[in-house]
């Protein structure tokens, strides 16, 4: 669409530079007051003509422009022996002849090949008619060869706003092709974050939940299993709906994890921790995956869980007495340390540490800071 427009300007900014140009040559050219008279009645008349031309070649598709501008160039051009001097003429000389290969070279730029070619055909013969009856030796051969000549440029224009043409088009293609394929890996990315938020959540609440009643455990810990339930249900129902607000509170949401836990855990926590909801909701269930971690791991009963203002952001510590671990040596399936702190720390653009040693408890460093 844009290479379309701008041939239709380049074909306006064709007749606009040629016509005042051709019209003064004529005038100033002309031998004899019957001449001058000729050339200037025709260059008014195709003066006044391109006034309207070039208004509807610029902001229309319409083709009968075209088709009537042909006709007026063909008349201008029958007119050649009224308005070009015959001491030009015999010379094979004639201002007309540029002046309509222009106009001709202007059609190929807007029009289709067969309007465009066509309209170039009749102004070239009215070219050869108007060059051989104005010759004083009444000679055709010199006239078609300059109509030839100006019908091989017309055709090279043609040409070259075709492979133009294909070009954009081939460009614009590619684009498109460039356009879909970014938005396609957007769109996996997305799905892929999408996928892994949600494993991570039903990894630390659902599947955690089941695995407490798999293990025999829901008749010494059923308050805590009635918690875990509630917050299953109240996790799935708002990932359900997909509205989540803006802005929550670490402190709240970490101390729903605390509650959660079967350990007795110690904390050391500033009153409020506003912060966007992605980043609260991550620090959040890491603390918590490491509090589940503990439970299930260490042997330790009491856990300590710290939260603390930093100059540009949080960190919040959880840490427990048990008994370590290598977290080299965790298997590669496991993937509770690693997905569920460690990357969920670094997709909300904060940082998990995993401080363990075996024999020697362990300390879970989750910082986040603002850009």
């Amino acid at each position: 669409m844009g290479l379309r427009r701008a041939g239709r300007h380049y074909a306006a900014a064709i007749r606009i530079i040629t016509l005042p140009v051709a019209a003064v040559v004529a005038i100033a050219a002309a031998g004899d007051a019957h001449t001058r008279a000729a050339a200037v009645l025709a260059w008014t008349a195709v003066g006044l003509w391109s006034i309207v031309y070039v208004p509807f070649v610029i902001r229309t598709h319409l083709r009968w422009p075209t088709v009537v501008d042909g006709l007026v160039l063909t008349a201008l051009a029958i007119a050649t022996p009224w308005a070009v001097p015959q001491s030009w003429l015999s010379t094979g000389k004639s201002w007309v002849v540029p002046f309509c290969t222009f106009a001709c070279v202007a059609y190929q730029y807007y029009e289709r090949w067969t309007l465009g070619g066509g309209v170039a055909l009749v102004v070239a013969a009215g070219m050869v008619t108007g060059t051989a009856v104005g010759r004083p030796d009444g000679a055709v051969i010199d006239g078609l060869i300059t109509a030839c000549w100006s019908l091989v440029v017309t055709a090279l224009a043609r040409l070259l706003w075709t492979l133009v043409h294909r070009g954009g088009a081939q460009a614009d293609a590619a684009v498109a092709d460039a356009a879909v394929a970014v938005r396609e890996r957007a769109v996996s990315a997305r799905i892929r974050v999408d996928e892994l938020f949600t494993n991570r959540k039903l990894h630390d609440t659902s599947a955690t939940t089941l695995l407490l009643a798999g293990l025999g455990q829901t008749a010494a810990m059923a308050d805590l299993m009635s918690r875990r339930a509630k917050r299953d249900l109240e996790f799935l129902s708002v990932l359900r709906s997909n509205v989540i607000p803006p802005q929550s509170d670490l402190i709240d949401l970490l101390r729903d994890v605390a509650d959660a836990s079967p350990l007795d855990v110690r904390w050391i926590a500033d009153e409020r921790a506003s912060l966007d909801a992605s980043v609260a909701h991550a620090l959040a269930d890491a603390a918590g995956e490491a509090l589940t971690n503990t439970a299930r791991h260490s042997g330790a009963t009491v856990a300590t869980l710290s939260v603390s203002r930093l100059a540009d952001g949080v960190r919040v510590e959880v840490r427990d007495a048990g008994r370590g671990f290598e977290l080299a040596a965790v298997p590669s399936t496991r993937r509770g340390v690693r997905e569920s702190i460690i990357d969920r720390v670094n997709a909300a653009g904060g940082v998990a540490v995993v401080d363990s040693v075996a024999g020697h408890g362990t300390t879970v460093r989750l910082e986040w800071h603002r850009a």
